[in-house]
């Protein structure tokens, strides 16, 4: 049985690439072809999330100066990340999500210049750039349906291989995505009541 993940509607650049062997690798396989930009961008990740639990659980006014310290280098290390990420992410592959979250994304398919259109039961590998969180997942995905749209086909992709720390990072990245789109809702409220 697969499990639930919630997803939001937000757009993120994707690489969406033919898995012309229709070979879906293990994880030990996954890992050993993951470029290694992905792979330290999830170990940063990684310590950025431990690091942010020591301070709030050590967090005292004599502390916050040290903690803007530790926030300042972050945010150099995270833009250093980001550059090294976009050399990653190749235009000929490149989508954008319509919706993501850790159990799925969807993503618009134009009508023209990318070649085939998807069907169902493909697999896809996978480059899922968050910028936001100066990080991406490497994975891949089976194309789960392919339905018309407006401005191109609408893909949902499950993930058929992703490992459990950029499962969870998925799940980070969308909850910061509901939590910025629920302030700016209830701030538009607050300014046209």
């Amino acid at each position: 049985m697969q499990e639930e993940f919630f997803s939001v509607v937000h757009s993120l650049p994707v690489n969406v690439i033919p898995v012309e062997s229709g070979h879906l690798p293990s994880l030990e396989e996954l890992e050993a072809e993951m470029p290694e930009p992905f792979r330290i961008a999830s170990a940063i990740s990684t310590i950025d999330i431990g690091t942010s639990r020591l301070l709030r659980s050590q967090a005292g006014e004599h502390l916050q100066e040290l903690i803007e310290i530790i926030n300042q280098q972050s945010r150099k290390i995270d833009l250093i990340m980001g550059y090294v990420l976009a050399a990653q992410d190749h235009v000929e592959h490149r989508f954008h999500t319509v919706r993501f979250g850790a159990g799925e994304l969807h993503y618009l398919f134009p009508p023209e210049g990318h070649g085939p259109s998807p069907q169902p039961g493909q697999l896809k590998r996978l480059k899922i750039f968050l910028r936001d969180e100066a990080s991406a997942v490497y994975c891949y995905g089976r194309v789960k349906a392919v339905t018309p749209g407006q401005h191109g086909l609408h893909v949902v992709l499950e993930y058929a291989r992703i490992r459990e720390e950029d499962r969870e990072l998925l799940v980070r990245a969308s909850l910061h995505v509901q939590s910025r789109q629920l302030k700016q809702r209830a701030a538009d409220r607050y300014r046209h009541p």
